[in-house]
C-alpha cells in the first residue's frame, strides 16, 4: 500500500517530528523512504536580494548566486545524511533528495515522478495573517499533491 513515502524536512527540529511516523509506516510497509529538503536556486538567491537591496538588477549590478547555492545544497545534503544514517541504522530503507526551488513544488514535482504512494510532512498550523503573510507549504502540497498526504501538526 505504501511502498515509496516522501518525507519533507527543512533542517528543523520541528520538520523531523514527522520521522516516528515514517520510520513507523516504513517499518511496517517495508517501505522505501525518501528524505527531501529543498534547497535555494539561483532565481531564489536573486529574487530575495533583489527584495532586500535595491541596487540588484540594476544596470551594471551583478550578482553570484553560486557560493551561495554551493553552500545551502552542502548543507542540505550533511543533514539528510546525517537523518538517513539513523533510520538506516534502525532498518529502514532512504534515499535523499535536494532538489532545487520552492519546497512546495519541488515536493509535489518530486513525488509524482518518484510514485511516491504517500507524502509526510509537518505544519506550524498557521491561519489567518501568519498564513497568508508565511504562506504553507503543506497546503500548497496538499492542494495539488496527486498521492495521499499525511501532515503532522507541530508548535513550538
Amino acid at each position: 500500500m505504501y511502498e515509496h513515502l516522501l518525507v519533507a524536512l527543512d533542517g528543523s527540529p520541528a520538520a523531523e517530528r514527522v520521522l516516528e511516523h515514517a520510520e513507523a509506516l516504513a517499518l511496517a510497509f517495508s517501505s522505501q523512504v525518501t528524505l527531501l529538503r529543498a534547497t535555494l536556486s539561483a532565481e531564489m538567491v536573486i529574487a530575495q536580494a533583489g527584495a532586500g537591496d535595491t541596487t540588484v538588477g540594476q544596470v551594471g549590478t551583478a550578482m553570484d548566486p553560486e557560493p551561495l547555492l554551493e553552500a545551502d545544497h552542502e548543507t542540505a545534503l550533511e543533514y539528510l545524511d546525517r537523518v538517513a544514517g539513523q533510520l538506516r541504522g534502525r532498518g529502514v530503507k532512504v534515499d535523499i533528495e535536494t532538489p532545487e526551488g520552492p519546497a512546495n513544488t519541488s515536493i509535489v514535482e518530486r513525488a509524482q515522478a518518484l510514485g511516491v504512494n504517500l507524502i509526510l510532512m509537518t505544519t506550524h498550523g498557521r491561519s489567518g495573517l501568519g498564513r497568508m503573510v508565511f504562506g504553507s507549504t503543506a497546503d500548497s502540497v496538499l492542494r495539488h499533491a496527486s498521492c495521499p498526504v499525511l501532515i503532522v501538526r507541530v508548535t513550538e
